[in-house]
């Protein structure tokens, strides 16, 4: 079953453009080198720049886990916590277990 997870992360103001280049980087990166990580979508309130929502999900624990300790995540990690005012990290389950994988099925136009 997937993991779920919500980051809700409040940023220092004058941190703000070097954590959104951290976090966008790791989230690129874990998308691209882990088959585990099915997303990891970044996002900024529009009315609260500062105000950072990360939607996080992985095909399994173990795969959660594995990011945990990829270089890419590590580096984030160590590189970011003086930036952070606040993170919350908000477990989530779908409410429709049995079709969740499909959401993902559908590509995008470019």
């Amino acid at each position: 079953m997937f993991v779920v997870r919500i980051a809700e992360i409040e940023v220092h103001p004058e941190w703000l453009e070097a954590y959104l280049a951290a976090a966008g980087t790791v989230g690129a990166e874990s998308v691209a080198k882990e088959p585990g990580v099915v997303c990891i979508f970044p996002m900024q309130k529009k009315e609260s720049p500062t105000s950072i929502r990360i939607v996080e999900i992985y095909r399994s624990e173990e795969a959660y886990k594995e990011h945990l300790a990829t270089p890419h995540f590590r580096t984030y990690k160590e590189g970011t916590p003086h930036m952070i005012k606040s993170l919350k990290l908000v477990p989530m389950q779908p409410l429709d277990p049995a079709h969740a994988d499909s959401i993902f099925k559908k590509w995008l136009p470019k």
